[in-house]
């Protein structure tokens, strides 16, 4: 859908008012027209064009970062780096690297002074801008307060959404440092005057499990609408049991997973199916389906063979999830596309189950852990034998595999990997075919699981501390 934009009553609509630091001297006005928001209906197509995700999802790279991708070729592009007025360099070295310098790549486009407002940091927020000035009038709005309700909790659930992703880049995993420095909280559309720190990754955590919360109560006696594009119960039932599965509460974990299944959540048999993709509302698994990711071109880089080797030769999911062609390049066919150069984003049922699955085993639950295991393979492998896992660690093992298996290439693993300790990854990488190809190596609990602010954000607000990973040397290759 295009997006839409309005004038807010007595609300500018501002470029940057939390993204750049609140005070009112570094903001710029834009000017919107077109359409006051008066009703629910009004409201409810903003938050679908200003708050949802939307064409284009900002950390679209991160799946090159992780350790599904073991090959990147650059064909002879120049040495240089994607910054402000070389948009023909280097697209994706820095961050298939992991270099100090990743968080310039996305230097070309639209500025804000010195800052590019086509980094993750912007784009996030600049979506959480109009989740909250949706939140801050929706109250006032023509309509019922059926309809009120809903748009409400779609609006928190966004947000929510939004910040688990802001905070899971730039700040550190939950369970290794909840204390440490995330992201800033800004929950309402008022301009501050302050320049906003930091809060905690607790804090945002807390205000995230807040937000879900709240849409969940303001939604379930709602009736489930399924496939319009919009999130709904179950959606926001397994985005809660996905939080708390990374912040390690593996009770609450179960039980949000379970309340998507008690919602009519399902996991469909998959092995009859004979081609791709399935990431659609085709597949009555997918919940909500939003946004778009930009895919790199499948010629130039290569799934990691140790993914593809430990698919089952039965596994619907290798037979056309993975299209090998004569050249040797491998091409994903589980996604759809949603445009030249995307694919779409989506909230599985399938996630449910294999979170409360490892959080199972968490609990000390093996038979109930190794059940939905069962389940999940029995609708993915043709042939599939229930198996049996006695080993507690072993078993955890097996429903990561399987979780990695499921969700490859859809923004999953890398934050997988972040709470998992952060092992070491090594990236091979050819500038072009006829050189040599180097090795790039991310260490073990290496400060680059957390990606560094872009350096105009810090000029625009010197309130907001810079991560470790801005001050690494350059990542040389071997």
């Amino acid at each position: 859908m295009t997006r839409m934009t309005y004038k807010l009553f007595a609300i500018p609509v501002i470029t940057a008012s939390l993204l750049l630091g609140g005070c009112s001297k570094f903001l710029e006005e834009k000017s919107q027209s077109d359409v006051i928001p008066k009703t629910v209906v009004d409201f409810r197509e903003l938050l679908l064009g200003s708050g949802y995700p939307g064409a284009d999802q900002p950390a679209d790279f991160i799946y090159l970062m992780d350790d599904d991708v073991d090959l990147f070729i650059e064909y002879g592009q120049s040495t240089g780096y994607t910054i402000i007025g070389s948009p023909t360099t280097k697209t994706h070295f820095l961050h298939y690297t992991w270099q100090p310098r990743m968080a310039e790549e996305n230097g070309v486009g639209d500025r804000i002074g010195d800052l590019p407002t086509n980094t993750p940091y912007y784009e996030i927020y600049d979506r959480i801008k109009g989740c909250n000035a949706v939140l801050d009038h929706i109250d006032d709005a023509i309509g019922t307060r059926q309809e009120k309700d809903r748009v409400k909790a779609e609006a928190l659930a966004v947000r929510a959404y939004h910040y688990f992703h802001l905070v899971n880049l730039y700040g550190d995993p939950y369970t290794e440092h909840p204390d440490g420095p995330g992201v800033p909280l800004k929950l309402n559309s008022t301009v501050d005057a302050e320049f906003p720190a930091r809060n905690t990754v607790a804090e945002v955590y807390d205000a995230v499990l807040k937000d879900l919360h709240e849409a969940a109560r303001l939604m379930d006696p709602l009736p489930i609408v399924r496939r319009d594009y919009h999130i709904n119960q179950p959606a926001i039932h397994i985005l809660l049991s996905r939080v708390y599965l990374h912040a390690g509460k593996w009770e609450e974990c179960v039980t949000e997973a379970n309340k998507a299944f008690d919602q009519g959540a399902v996991i469909p048999d998959l092995t009859t199916i004979t081609t791709g993709p399935w990431v659609s509302y085709n597949n009555e698994e997918v919940e909500w389906m939003y946004g778009g990711t930009y895919q790199v071109n499948q010629t130039e880089y290569s799934p990691a063979p140790a993914l593809r080797a430990s698919f089952h030769s039965n596994d619907i999911r290798l037979k056309y999830g993975f299209q090998p062609q004569g050249s040797g390049t491998v091409l994903l066919n589980k996604l759809l596309s949603n445009g030249p150069g995307t694919i779409v984003q989506a909230i599985r049922t399938s996630e449910a189950l294999l979170n409360r699955a490892e959080a199972y085993v968490q609990l000390n639950n093996p038979g109930a852990a190794l059940k939905d295991l069962n389940d999940m393979r029995r609708r993915r492998i043709i042939g599939y034998t229930d198996t049996s896992i006695t080993d507690k660690t072993a078993l955890l093992n097996e429903i990561r595999d399987e979780r990695r298996k499921e969700f490859c290439y859809e923004g999953f693993r890398w934050f997988d990997l972040r709470r998992y300790g952060r092992p070491a990854i090594t990236h091979r990488y050819q500038h072009d075919v006829s050189e040599s190809i180097l090795l790039y190596t991310l260490e073990e609990k290496d400060p680059a699981y957390t990606l560094p602010f872009p350096t105009g954000l810090l000029l625009r607000n010197p309130a907001l501390s810079q991560n470790p990973s801005a001050d690494m040397p350059d990542r040389v290759g071997h």
